[in-house]
């Protein structure tokens, strides 16, 4: 979409003419009767053109700033380009773990030991991957054949076959992220590494590329504003406007165009018949031109006698100026001989100050050179601890992660517990109050039966 809007803003820049030139130039054209040629109409477009100052129209379309300000874009753009480049390095790592020994004179010991054990764990998966899919296909849950190391062949049911596949994809991601890492701190072997290797697939080299138009894109979104946005929708829908109007004053000036081709036609008919009168009148001019050459011609030889005669005069008076000037030269030259040979004092005086200053600017560049590479060592030492470091805090943070775990699981564990007991602990009260209940009213009707076994007895005697 921002390339048909920028071509049609150069249509426009091309088409659109001034407001005022129109109407001359088919006032002009159709004055007199008749129409201007599409020649003249053309001059009077160019030179329309050429008088009016038009600024380019697609500058506009570009943002203001051209670097980044804020400290979150530039982020964004640093994250965007290590991405770029570790997509570079993963798109290379088929071709480095086929010919490792070929770049061992680039790559490190470790790099290279990754490099293979990478190699054989992408050679495991592609064994796994083909027997799960034959596995699949034939839809057989018993057995299938797989090669180990080794050269044994071991019978693995497809669920272990597909379990066995994903420990090794994530093994192979753990491996990839490590040569990341390892590359990430060997600076210039990622450089003579990503200069050398090119061999990438298609499908690779489109992610890159489609990675860095992405970037490009991002970059003129963060360098663009609120504000430019807007104003570019309206200078947008400024120029779609003027685009029609164009298109409308196109197809006037196509029809004026076929009707003048039509008007050149008969004028070039009418003139190849003027032309051929005027041949026929230049061959008679001829005939009375040569007579008139021939009388010239005797003129010109009177003329030429008397200024000879002339010529000599004016010759001997030239003969003496060249001396005098000759004179004048050779004083000349003596004058400037003297001025050439203090000029030259001069610049020897200037070349051994130059020599000198020269040699104290040696000198002074050669300090400040071996104080930028001692600076320049200390920091390499920092840098190093500071890795040092970060890798220390990443363990002891996942150290901090489990603990904090745990002692949430404990806590819900023991809060589980708490609320069991007073559970059980209401439940118990529960039961000794309906058992202490149970066992009063018991008490009661026995004691009440023995009240009545007493008074019948008495009623007996």
């Amino acid at each position: 979409q921002l390339y048909f809007i920028q071509s049609n803003l150069r249509m426009a820049s091309i088409v659109d003419p001034p407001p005022n030139l129109l109407p001359n130039t088919r006032s002009e054209a159709l004055a007199g009767g008749k129409k201007k040629s599409d020649i003249e109409m053309y001059q009077a477009l160019q030179s329309s053109n050429k008088g009016s100052n038009r600024e380019d129209p697609l500058k506009i379309l570009d943002p203001s700033s051209k670097k980044l300000v804020t400290v979150e874009s530039q982020r964004i753009m640093a994250v965007l380009d290590d991405t770029i480049c570790r997509i570079r390095l993963v798109t290379l790592l088929p071709e480095l773990t086929k010919n490792v020994d070929k770049y061992m004179h680039i790559i490190s010991d470790d790099i290279a030991a990754m490099l293979k054990e990478h190699y054989k764990l992408e050679a495991q998966f592609s064994k796994v991957f083909l027997l799960a899919e034959e596995e699949e296909t034939v839809a057989h849950t018993g057995s299938a054949k797989k090669g180990g190391m080794d050269g044994e062949v071991e019978l693995m049911s497809y669920e272990s076959l597909c379990t066995h596949r994903s420990q090794l994809q994530q093994q192979i991601r753990h491996s990839t992220r490590s040569i990341i890492r390892l590359f990430s701190r060997n600076h210039s072997a990622l450089k003579a590494i990503l200069a050398q290797v090119e061999e990438r697939p298609p499908a690779a080299a489109s992610l890159i590329s489609t990675s860095n138009n992405l970037r490009s894109i991002i970059m003129e979104k963060l360098l663009t504003t609120r504000e430019e946005e807007e104003e570019r929708s309206r200078y947008i829908q400024q120029i779609i406007q003027r685009e029609a109007k164009a298109s409308v004053e196109v197809k006037k000036l196509e029809v004026l165009l076929t009707e003048a081709s039509e008007e050149r036609e008969a004028d070039l008919n009418r003139r190849n018949v003027e032309i051929k009168k005027l041949k026929s009148d230049l061959a008679q001019l001829q005939k009375s031109s040569n007579e008139t050459n021939k009388r010239i011609k005797s003129d010109a030889l009177k003329q030429e006698v008397t200024d000879t005669k002339t010529s000599e005069g004016k010759c001997e008076r030239l003969n003496q100026s060249i001396a005098q000037l000759r004179t004048q030269l050779s004083q000349a030259v003596a004058e400037h001989r003297q001025s050439e040979q203090i000029l030259r004092s001069r610049k020897i005086k200037t070349e051994s100050a130059l020599e000198t200053w020269i040699a104290k600017y040696d000198t002074d560049m050669g300090e400040r050179q071996d104080e930028y590479e001692q600076i320049d060592a200390v920091y390499k030492v920092e840098k190093q601890q500071l890795e040092d470091l970060e890798e220390r805090f990443a363990v002891l943070e996942e150290e901090y992660n489990r603990i904090i775990e745990e002692r949430r699981v404990n806590a819900e564990l023991k809060a589980e517990e708490e609320r069991r007991l007073r559970l059980l602990t209401k439940a118990a009260v529960v039961i000794q109050a309906h058992w202490r209940s149970y066992s009063t009213r018991k008490k009661l009707k026995q004691k009440k039966k023995g009240k009545k076994g007493k008074k019948g007895k008495k009623g007996k005697k």
